[in-house]
C-alpha cells in the first residue's frame, strides 16, 4: 500500500498520536523509529483520522472555512466497498455486447418510454435551450440510475475520503472534496444531500462534484440546483454538460456500415475521414440507404469492437461528446443504443459473434508478453487492451495473414500462443 510521506501528514499523525498514545509524546520521541515506521505501526483509523486534520489545515491555507471543512470530514470514515472496487481487477471484462444489451433492456426501454411521456414538457424545454435530443437525456437517465431509482446511498464526503487517503487515485479524490467545499460554500448543495454512488457521483445523471460544480445549471429557477429529486435540473444539467463539449444538433452519433472485401483494418482506431472519404474506398450504409450530400463532409472514426465478424460502426463528433461523459466505447454505444431504440429505431444490424470466449485478465497480461516476445510491442504487460496492445494485434494479425481488425479471443489466442 503506498503511503504519501509529506512532513504535514507525519506532523498530523504526532498530534493524533499526542492525544491517543500510552506513553507521553516525549519518551516516544525519543525512539529511533524511522518516518516510515511511525506511519506502518498506526492503524488504517489512526491514518485516516491524521489525513483529515492534515488535508484540513491544506484546505483552510487554500482560503476555505475552518468550521464548513471540519463539519464535513468529522463523520467521514473509510469506505470499504470503495477501496474494494477501486482495487479490484476483475477475471473477466463484460463483452460489449452484453453492455449493450443490458443498456438496451427490455425493462429500461418501457421505462424509457414512460418517462418520455410524462417528463414531455421538461425535454421540451431542455431540447428548446440546449438542442440535445431528448432520446440521448432520456438513455443517460436510464443507464445511470434507471431514471433515478438507483442513485447510490453512499456518504459522498467518506468515498472521496477513502480515495484520496488510500486509493490509487488520490488526485482525483482530494479534487473531487475541493470541488464538494466550493459546492457547499456557494450553497449549491447542503451537506445532507451529499450521497451517491461508492464512486463519489451524485444524483440522477450521475455528476462528480467538480462536474457539478462546473455545469450544474438551476433548470426550472427554483433557486436549487437539485440533481436528485428535480428532473428538470438534473436533465438540463445532462444537456448543458453535453452542449459545453460541443454536441452538434441534427448530426448523428454513430452509424453501422458494410465494408468492401479486404478492407484494411488498419483504418480502425481512430483515423478520421469525411463520409466522402469512406465512400471512396467502399464503405456503405448497413441499410442500403444512401448518404446525402450534407452528409459527406461530416467527419467519422471507424470501430469494430466485436472484430471484423461483428458490426463495423462509423462514428461521429456526438459519439465523441457522450465519452466525455463517460470515457467508454462500450459506453457510447449502449447510450446510442438506448436513445434510437427509445426514438423507435433499431441502429445494429449485424450479429455479435456472441459464441467468442472473452480473454481473462491473466490471458490478456499472457497475450501481451507473447506479442511482445515476437516483437510486437504492447507498450507494457498489464492486462489492459488499449491502442498500443491492438495496433500490435493487428500487427500480428498482419503476419499471420489474418484480418488485422486488432480483436483477440480465446481460439485467436491459442493460435498466438502456439497451442
Amino acid at each position: 500500500m503506498k503511503i504519501r510521506s509529506t512532513l504535514p501528514l507525519l506532523s498530523a499523525i504526532a498530534l493524533l498520536s499526542s492525544a491517543c498514545a500510552a506513553t507521553p509524546m516525549a519518551e516516544a520521541q525519543t525512539l529511533p523509529v524511522s518516518e516510515a515506521a511511525q506511519l506502518t505501526e498506526l492503524s488504517q483509523t489512526e491514518r485516516f483520522e491524521a489525513w483529515k486534520i492534515d488535508f484540513t489545515n491544506r484546505a483552510i491555507a487554500k482560503g476555505y472555512d475552518r468550521a464548513l471543512v471540519t463539519t464535513l470530514l468529522k463523520d467521514a470514515v473509510i469506505n470499504e466497498l470503495a477501496l474494494d472496487r477501486d482495487r479490484d481487477q476483475p477475471e473477466f471484462t463484460k463483452p460489449v455486447w452484453s453492455y449493450v444489451d443490458n443498456a438496451a433492456s427490455t425493462d429500461r426501454l418501457n421505462t424509457g418510454r414512460a418517462r418520455l411521456t410524462d417528463t414531455t414538457a421538461i425535454f421540451n424545454a431542455v431540447e428548446s435551450r440546449y438542442n440535445v435530443p431528448r432520446y440521448i437525456l432520456t438513455a443517460i437517465w436510464g443507464l445511470e440510475t434507471s431514471y433515478g431509482r438507483i442513485m447510490g446511498n453512499h456518504d459522498t464526503i467518506s468515498a472521496l475520503s477513502t480515495f484520496a487517503f488510500e486509493g490509487r487515485r488520490t488526485a482525483f479524490g482530494e479534487q473531487q472534496l475541493f470541488a464538494v467545499l466550493d459546492l457547499v460554500s456557494a450553497g449549491d448543495v447542503r451537506p445532507e444531500q451529499l450521497t451517491g454512488s461508492w464512486a463519489g457521483a451524485m444524483g440522477m445523471t450521475q455528476f462528480i462534484p467538480t462536474t457539478f460544480r462546473d455545469y450544474a445549471v438551476d433548470f426550472d429557477n427554483d433557486g436549487n440546483k437539485d440533481l436528485w429529486n428535480n428532473r428538470a435540473d438534473a436533465l438540463g444539467s445532462a444537456a448543458h454538460y453535453l452542449a459545453r463539449h460541443g454536441w452538434r444538433r441534427n448530426e448523428p452519433v454513430m452509424a453501422e456500415v458494410s465494408v468492401p472485401q479486404g478492407f484494411d483494418y488498419s483504418l480502425l482506431e481512430g483515423t478520421k475521414k469525411t463520409i466522402n472519404q469512406w465512400i471512396a474506398i467502399g464503405v456503405a450504409p448497413i441499410t442500403g440507404e444512401r448518404w446525402t450530400a450534407d452528409d459527406g463532409f461530416l467527419e467519422a472514426k471507424m470501430i469494430a469492437p466485436g472484430g471484423h465478424r461483428g458490426p463495423k460502426i462509423l462514428t461521429f463528433k456526438n459519439f465523441d461528446v457522450i465519452k466525455r461523459y463517460n470515457n467508454s466505447t462500450s459506453y457510447a454505444m449502449g447510450i446510442t443504443v438506448l436513445g434510437e431504440a427509445l426514438n423507435g429505431k433499431a441502429i445494429l444490424q449485424t450479429p455479435w459473434p456472441r459464441e467468442d470466449k472473452p480473454l481473462s485478465f491473466d490471458n490478456k497480461k499472457a497475450m501481451q508478453a507473447r506479442l511482445t516476445q515476437l516483437g510486437f510491442s504492447t507498450g507494457g504487460i498489464d492486462g489492459q487492451v488499449g491502442p498500443n496492445t491492438r495496433k500490435a494485434i493487428r500487427a500480428w494479425q498482419r503476419s499471420m495473414g489474418l484480418p488485422a481488425d486488432g480483436y483477440m479471443e480465446q481460439s485467436l489466442f491459442q493460435k498466438l500462443m502456439g497451442r
